[in-house]
């Protein structure tokens, strides 16, 4: 399969306003030192109160991948993995918000 380079453009083109959005809140906001340091606590804390969980999530992955036997069971697990994954983030954004919020 080619892939022109009129179409490479386009998905430049289209790529760059969504970078830029992207990562313009983060260089706007100015925290000031107590501010990074509660962040950095919070990842921090966050980061070792949900490696067990984490792990969980990577254990229970690899079992369903060694139990599946057709494509449509892996799919299953791929799905669940990510269904698990987006539920861990959302956890991760609450708690974040929270600290943010204080």
């Amino acid at each position: 399969m080619r892939i022109s380079t009129a179409s490479l453009a386009l998905a430049a083109a289209l790529a760059a306003p969504l970078i830029t959005m992207v990562s313009s809140p983060a260089a706007e906001r100015d925290l000031s030192p107590e501010q990074s340091q509660a962040l950095f606590q919070a990842r921090k804390t966050w980061s070792k109160d949900n490696y067990q969980r984490r792990l969980e999530l990577l254990q229970s992955q690899q079992r369903c991948i060694d139990a599946a036997a057709s494509a449509d069971a892996l799919k299953t697990c791929r799905q669940a993995m990510k269904k698990a994954r987006k539920s861990l983030k959302q956890d991760h954004r609450a708690y974040m918000n929270k600290v943010r919020n204080q």
